[in-house]
């Protein structure tokens, strides 16, 4: 009886495993070395726990995010490769998983960016499914801090897609898809509907209608991009990556031809080598 007591003492006394309440937590908080270091661990351990697969995905997307400009430790293409291809074990497991799929078309959206334009056009059409797919699930999920929302990110960016594909015949034959500013716009406010707010939603929804007005001389579209970037230019940041969108955003309103070439991610290597040549340290 003792030594049933004294075993149930030192098990309470041992500290609980890692669970996805914790990794969770560890995302809103921010640390996600840590995050990614547990969750890679738990996948070791667990490899059928379907969850598992995004964090770990989600982890490795928000570091690459953060470090992409110290080129001396990252490696762009093997980090979204890695990260494409978790992704790709986790659908082989649930292959309708949204989180999955989002993050699917994100890692294919960064290797397409960092491997040139003839990758970009190659995963067009699957980039477009994944976040398609994502986007019109009845999966509902929201962190703790409002950092990530589905569906309502899957929108943004198939929304955001729609902006940049170019909106020619030729691109169509290549890949299945094309550009559609009309898309686009209906997307973003779809996506501003569903996470009123979010910084990096109202910028991208400015973008696109200044970029549209730009191309059909429509003024009144323009003007209302450019009301809309201005205020996201006077937010207050809510977490650590939307100080690039509130300076891209004042950025975009200050010039309004850059709108349509607008690249979040182009725009923001475009700001490291900047602050590099400045010898000025690029924000976290």
């Amino acid at each position: 009886m003792i030594a049933l007591l004294l075993f149930g003492l030192l098990a309470l006394a041992q500290p609980a495993p890692p669970s996805l309440v914790d990794l969770e937590d560890l995302y809103t908080q921010g640390d996600f070395d840590q995050g990614l270091a547990q969750a890679r661990a738990m996948l070791e351990a667990r490899p059928g726990d379907v969850d598992l697969y995004w964090h770990v995905a989600r982890f490795m997307y928000e570091i690459g995010e953060r470090v992409q400009r110290d080129q001396a430790r990252y490696d762009k293409e093997a980090w979204y490769a890695e990260m494409l291809a978790v992704c790709e074990r986790g659908l082989a497991l649930s292959p309708d998983h949204p989180h999955l799929l989002f993050g699917k078309g994100i890692a294919l959206g960064r290797l397409a960016t960092t491997r040139g334009i003839v990758a970009s056009i190659r995963s067009a059409s699957e980039i477009e499914r994944s976040w398609t797919l994502a986007a019109r699930s009845d999966y509902v999920y929201r962190s703790k801090g409002d950092e990530e929302v589905l569906p309502c990110d899957p929108i943004m960016a198939l929304g955001t897609f729609y902006r940049m594909v170019p909106d020619l015949l030729v691109v169509k034959v290549l890949t299945g898809t094309r550009g559609d500013l009309d898309r686009a716009i209906s997307l973003l406010a779809e996506a501003d509907a569903c996470s009123p707010g979010r910084i990096e939603i109202g910028k991208e929804l400015g973008v696109a209608l200044i970029c549209a007005g730009q191309k059909r001389k429509q003024d009144s579209l323009v003007l209302t991009g450019l009301a809309r970037l201005r205020a996201v230019a006077a937010s207050a940041p809510t977490k650590p990556t939307d100080h690039i969108d509130i300076r891209h955003a004042a950025m975009v309103a200050d010039k309004p031809e850059l709108a349509c070439a607008y690249s979040r991610d182009g725009q923001a290597e475009v700001d490291a080598r900047q602050l590099n040549e400045t010898g000025v340290r690029a924000a976290p």
